[in-house]
Formats: structure tokens, C-alpha cells, sequence
């Protein structure tokens, strides 16, 4: 059973996440990035943005990239999912995402990373929502262990209940 936690969408926390893989969805149309994302390329200076405005990524729907993250990060990598378009984001193009990150963190058999729920940069999605539709397509049991959602803190309260009944499910003795 993979183990949850959060993690404030804040830079102070995001540089001292110490994680495998920090997963960040995003927009072909969200310039700039915001969310999670955005914070991150504002303190990798810009990296994400000049990566998008050189065109080496767009953004399109199922489009993946994985970035060496430098030195100002404690994570070993990001990986950035294409959402599509902000105009033709649902629910179902949310749980495609979801599917799709899970199996791709399943293949680079990653054991923790951090995700920003698909949506949220741009508040599509409620946070609640969000993770239930993860935990809907999540990945199966198998190499991820640990996993850091980022959101905002005032989104905390709305997601703690439902964090901690993870926490017992993942600390039971009956698993």
C-alpha cells in the first residue's frame, strides 16, 4: 500500500522535498505555468519556461517529459505530463491523466514522488476531486511506496481527513 502525505505547494517546501520524482501536470495553453509547476520554474529561474518556449514540449495531452532537476532541488527529477488544452479539461480527461501518470511511474519503477494533482494549477478541479479521482486510477501495488500530494495549504483541511484514513489503511496490520 502506497503511503500519502502532503506537501504545501510553497517554495520553501518544494526545495526541500526529498523525493525521487516530482510529477507535473500542465496545460498546453497555462503560460506561464502556474501551480506547483510554476513555483518550480520560478525557482529553477525560468528553466520550465525557456524548455515550453523552445518548443522541445508543448503540453499536448499524454506528453511527457522527464527533467534532470538541479542542484537548487532536493529531488532527482521532474517529470512534466501534458493536459491539453485548459478548455477541454474534465473529469474524464483528469482520470486519463491520472492512468497515465501511475503507469509511467510504475514503469520507472519510482518507489517516491511527489504529485501535483491534474487540474489544479488552474483550480479546474477541486482538491478533493482531484485525489479521489488519483486514488480511482492510481497506480496499482508494486515499486512506489511513498507519495507527496502538493497543494496549497488551504486546501489541507479538505484532504486531511481523507489523508489520514490512508495513513491507518497503510499502517494496518491487516494488509
Amino acid at each position: 500500500m502506497i503511503a500519502y502525505d502532503f506537501v504545501s505547494a510553497a517554495p520553501g517546501s518544494l526545495d526541500e522535498l526529498q523525493t525521487e520524482i516530482i510529477v507535473l501536470p500542465f496545460f498546453s495553453d497555462e503560460r506561464p505555468l502556474c501551480g506547483a509547476a510554476g513555483l518550480i520554474d520560478w525557482r529553477l529561474c525560468g528553466a520550465l519556461s525557456r524548455t515550453l518556449m523552445a518548443g522541445y514540449i508543448d503540453g499536448h495531452f499524454g506528453e511527457k517529459a522527464l527533467v534532470t532537476a538541479p542542484p537548487k532541488l532536493k529531488s532527482e527529477g521532474l517529470l512534466l505530463f501534458g493536459l491539453g488544452p485548459s478548455t477541454a479539461f474534465d473529469v474524464g480527461v483528469a482520470e486519463s491523466a491520472c492512468r497515465l501518470i501511475a503507469e509511467a511511474l510504475a514503469e520507472a519503477r519510482v518507489s517516491s514522488a511527489a504529485l501535483a494533482l491534474p487540474g489544479r494549477s488552474l483550480g479546474l478541479l477541486p482538491a478533493l476531486d482531484g485525489m479521489q479521482v488519483w486514488l480511482a486510477a492510481g497506480p496499482p501495488d508494486g515499486e512506489l511506496e511513498e507519495l507527496s500530494i502538493i497543494e496549497s495549504a488551504e486546501e489541507h483541511r479538505a484532504l486531511d481527513s481523507l489523508f489520514d484514513g490512508l495513513r491507518r489503511q497503510s499502517e494496518s496490520p491487516l494488509d
